[in-house]
């Protein structure tokens, strides 16, 4: 048995069908099989390609493949969500009960090397077409580069660093069936060092029809992310300042229109996901989440997460300077209270005409508007990987850690000044402003958009913030287990001798 890894990185982007190695090498010269030799001619060709590579970004082959990923993967393990108990799967990783053959994980894995295997044939062959204008080869190779490095930091946050790093288009070898894990220091070099290259040949921006694609500024962000995850507060202080002292980025007026759909890539926007309502063809380029965020008393929406109790109370917390709630709190959450609008809710009706009086569910991502698509359950909002406020609130973040943490709290009331609350005062102590990020700004501010998780794990306080806010189930919690997935268990089959991750059988 192949393990999935191996069949995805072997089959060709354009082919009908996986091949064993005889097969794959025969059928280069069968007019019926699209291969390298045949396909790479024009800059056209490149599109497509990258086109693959960039698909990986938005999983969407399945019917709940967004939800698994930026639902379950990215924040159903964090303090900020609660789950209900339906998908086996999903509960096992709310849970931290997840074991080696749990489809979720299986599946961002195969996802993530499908796109790396997608990536590689972009890099590879791109450079061979004749006549291409050395401009569009730089840019379309660094493009594929930056996917390459994102998709690996996926890997690296999830399935840490004993994992197989592919640099170049398989070719259906052999020893290609048995990669090595690499060893530890390899993927975290290789990250850093492909986000740092591909800036100088990554552009500053694209026009509207290309918006979503890879800038320099995407890969100062990520390469940020990837240094603040490390532990690497220096370095990720100089790429944020780059982001900053650029002047093409702001904070948008109205927090909402974060999340309305209506709003895409807008100049908060440094990089962002791209989906769209648009399903003439078979087209599968919305996501799901708002189905499955949505009450199940309103138009059968499935409710199978909600924020976590101590997040509502965090967020009450966020309080104008007039003291009412603030626009963060009525754009995350949906409660009952006058200030929720929801559009799902008919005109005119209460919230307890078709809702519990105490129940709370999430806004974030459960929006709609008609001109976005035909039903309210194909969401077309875009996802937010890297924007302008996590920017500020990270550069604050390396400043308090050098102590200037004056200047830090002046980064903070940046964000906070947006969503119109009390801004914090200056003379606080670095421990002060550090737990102020850590169980206030940033939760109040980024909570639900797949950060939350990563934060906990990159400050060390995972256990400890799981217990202190009510974290259903946390007792199942290991520290040396549960930061990571488990390899999939059908790897081992063909490369048994690879090392599982802690605590983890083969």
């Amino acid at each position: 048995m192949k393990p999935r890894l191996i069949i995805l990185a072997i089959a060709a982007c354009f082919t009908a069908a996986v091949c064993s190695c005889s097969d794959f090498l025969e059928e280069k010269s069968n007019p019926n099989y699209l291969t390298p030799d045949s396909f790479w001619h024009s800059e056209a060709d490149i599109n497509k390609g990258l086109t693959a590579a960039y698909a990986a970004l938005q999983p969407a082959r399945y019917w709940a493949a967004t939800v698994d990923r930026f639902l379950v993967v990215d924040n159903m393990r964090s303090d900020e969500v609660d789950y209900r108990p339906d998908v086996a799967e999903w509960i096992q990783i709310a849970t931290f009960t997840n074991d080696l053959t749990n489809y979720v994980t299986d599946y961002e894995w195969d996802n993530l090397y499908a796109g790396i295997n997608y990536c590689n044939q972009c890099i590879s062959n791109i450079p061979e077409i004749e006549g291409l204008d050395g401009q569009v080869l730089k840019r379309s190779v660094a493009e594929a580069r930056f996917l390459r490095a994102y998709y690996y930091f996926r890997l690296l946050r999830n399935f840490g660093e004993r994992i197989p790093l592919f640099t170049k288009q398989m070719e259906g070898k052999e020893e290609e069936y048995f990669p090595p894990q690499s060893e530890p220091g390899v993927i975290k070099q290789f990250i850093e060092s492909e986000l740092t290259q591909v800036q100088e040949d990554l552009p500053e921006k694209w026009d509207a029809p290309d918006a979503g694609r890879a800038t320099r500024y995407a890969a100062q962000g990520i390469l940020a992310q990837y240094y603040m995850f490390t532990g690497q507060l220096p370095k990720a202080k100089g790429e944020l300042w780059k982001i900053i002292s650029s002047g093409r980025f702001s904070l948008l007026d109205n927090y909402f229109h974060l999340f309305d759909g209506l709003h895409k890539n807008s100049r908060e926007s440094i990089f962002e996901i791209q989906f769209c309502g648009n399903r003439e063809g078979g087209k599968r380029e919305h996501n799901q989440l708002a189905e499955h965020l949505s009450p199940g008393d309103l138009d059968g929406g499935y409710e199978e997460a909600y924020p976590s109790k101590w997040l509502f109370e965090t967020l009450k917390q966020d309080l104008t300077e007039e003291g009412s709630y603030s626009p963060r709190l009525y754009s995350t959450i949906l409660f009952n209270d006058p200030g929720t609008r929801y559009f799902l809710l008919p005109e005119g009706a209460e919230w307890t005409d078709y809702l519990p009086e105490d129940a709370i569910y999430w806004h974030k991502f459960d929006t709609w508007d008609p001109s976005l698509s035909s039903e309210w359950y194909y969401s077309a909002f875009n996802i937010p990987i890297v924007r302008y406020a996590d920017i500020l609130l990270l550069y604050a973040e390396c400043l308090n850690d050098e102590g200037k943490t004056d200047e830090a709290i002046s980064y903070i009331n940046q964000v906070r000044a947006r969503a119109h609350v009390v801004p914090l005062e200056t003379g606080k102590s670095k421990e002060e402003v550090l737990k102020h990020l850590q169980d206030v700004e940033r939760p109040c501010e980024l909570s639900f958009e797949g950060t939350r998780w990563y934060d906990l794990i990159r400050w060390g306080i995972v256990e400890e913030s799981l217990r202190n806010h009510g974290k259903p189930q946390m007792e199942n919690f290991i520290q040396s287990k549960h930061t990571l997935f488990p390899i999939p268990h059908r790897e081992f089959l063909l490369n048994p001798d690879w090392v599982q991750n802690p605590n983890f059988a083969k």
